[in-house]
């Protein structure tokens, strides 16, 4: 009996060694779209940093204005979360409003972002960005939702 739990526990520990790296990647797929942007603002204080930026947007979005609040408690504040709100403007007036929340980690001058968002319209979107902190660029690969 106890040679079988052994056998056992051994297989299941060499199962989860195998299909755990492909289990846990997160791959986004289907419909996307860019969104690219220009850092306008920049600002921290003891405990966090913000920024707002503008671009336009396709996909009926029009001229977008972001602003975010990153927040670590990591204690190399190599990483965190942030939230943010959105506001847009198209061609035909419609205004979308939106709440930005998700997590971030800093790899050298960039800063990775996953993000889910919330919009007005009923729209909801996942995103992946970086923002390049010496260009004062983000760009994102946006999923909407179904």
């Amino acid at each position: 009996m106890l040679i079988l739990k052994y056998i056992i526990s051994t297989a299941l520990a060499v199962l989860m060694t195998v299909v755990s790296p492909t289990a846990s990647a997160f791959e986004p797929t289907g419909e996307s779209f860019p969104a690219e942007f220009e850092m306008t603002s920049w600002r921290s204080d003891s405990n966090s940093s913000y920024m707002t930026a503008q671009g336009v947007v396709g996909e009926g979005y029009g001229k977008v204005y972001l602003n975010y609040a990153f927040t670590s408690n990591s204690p190399d504040r190599m990483k965190g979360n942030f939230s943010g709100n959105l506001r847009s403007i198209n061609n035909d007036g419609v205004l979308v409003a939106a709440t930005l929340q998700g997590i971030w980690k800093r790899e050298g001058k960039m800063v990775v972002m996953y993000t889910l968002d919330e919009f007005s319209n009923g729209d909801m979107i996942y995103a992946q960005g970086k923002v390049d902190l010496v260009e004062g660029t983000l760009s994102f690969i946006a999923y909407p939702i179904q």
